[in-house]
């Protein structure tokens, strides 16, 4: 697979939002004072709001005659997964730029982003760096006893309990496992054999993660991750589920996606097995340091998302996980 050279290249910008207004102006803000600028801007709009409109019109109108933009309302279901894929289906370029509304970029993102398809030609997507990203050791040191999302020194991987390993502190650029799907270039071309997966909707915890794995599988060593193109990942909070709600899905999508993904040897289960044990574990060691109502609700709603999982296991294990989504249409 080619890619043409930075000169040539026609870099599309793809932001799914949801009533995010104000984040979705400063990242755009971001991206309009790139040293390399998009082609175009495609904002598809997962709420459908007469005010986001608004914000994607006064760009065009301030930035228009050096950005072209487009505002895309996603009619079909709520789902970062769907307008991404509207977004692929919409965009022009040869590079996709895919960008969670709450990104704040540096200058030099997109520039030296696209460097690394320069300097490896058998690149297929390449990340930038979330530098406001953080773990302190002890508590990195727990997760990572059960195989839940940590970090480690220049190394990116996928796991089966589907958590991830972060590449944290990156000092060189490295090959990955998976990609964020909040700050990541793609080829276009790739988009000809895979999507985001339209099963997973509202909060689609590990789309990214599943999208960018199974290219990987079929396409070993070709993502890659640049410590030069930096961000900040506000992580906002408007237009968040409830934490109760979030669990659900996280436990329902993370299930689905292991027996999507994995082959389910007995090391695998194990190792999926242990990591939900240990986000109990680690939920109940909270709320007893700290009793709170909050801390009891989030450990409540865990057991029920578990005991949820395991009613509809053959369901899940069939790839079925439309007894859970049929109600968020």
């Amino acid at each position: 697979m080619s890619v043409k050279t930075a000169d040539e290249t026609v870099l599309s910008t793809i932001i799914p939002t949801y009533r995010r207004d104000t984040d979705l102006s400063e990242c755009i803000d971001s991206l309009v004072i790139q040293t390399r600028l998009p082609s175009e801007i495609i904002v598809i709009d997962n709420a459908n709001s007469a005010s986001t409109r608004e914000v994607v019109s006064l760009k065009q109108e301030e930035f228009g005659e050096k950005i072209h933009f487009r505002y895309i309302q996603n009619g079909e279901r709520n789902s970062p997964t769907i307008a991404r894929n509207i977004g692929i289906r919409e965009s022009s370029g040869t590079i996709l730029l895919f960008l969670d509304d709450d990104v704040i970029l540096e200058q030099e993102f997109i520039e030296n982003t696209l460097n690394v398809f320069s300097m490896y030609p058998v690149a297929i997507g390449v990340q930038g760096t979330v530098i406001n990203k953080r773990y302190p050791a002890g508590i990195n040191l727990i997760l990572r006893l059960f195989y839940l999302t940590h970090s480690e020194t220049d190394k990116n991987r996928f796991l089966p309990s589907i958590q991830n390993v972060y590449a944290i502190p990156l000092t060189k650029i490295i090959r990955c496992d998976w990609l964020m799907s909040g700050c990541t270039c793609y080829k276009k071309e790739i988009f000809t054999e895979f999507l985001f997966d339209e099963k997973l909707l509202r909060y689609s915890s590990g789309d990214d993660s599943d999208l960018s794995y199974r290219i990987n599988k079929k396409y070993p060593g070709t993502l890659f991750q640049t410590p030069h193109a930096r961000l900040i990942h506000k992580v906002s909070m408007e237009g968040r589920h409830s934490e109760t709600q979030v669990i659900k899905f996280g436990q329902v999508y993370a299930l689905y996606l292991f027996y999507k993904n994995f082959e389910t040897c007995p090391r695998e289960k194990l190792v999926y097995i242990w990591s939900r044990v240990g986000l109990l574990l680690i939920q109940i060691g909270l709320f007893i340091g700290k009793p709170s109502k909050q801390g009891f609700r989030k450990a409540v709603s865990l057991i029920q998302a578990y005991q949820y999982c395991l009613r509809h296991l053959n369901l899940i294990q069939q790839g079925n996980i439309e007894f859970f989504t049929k109600d968020l249409l």
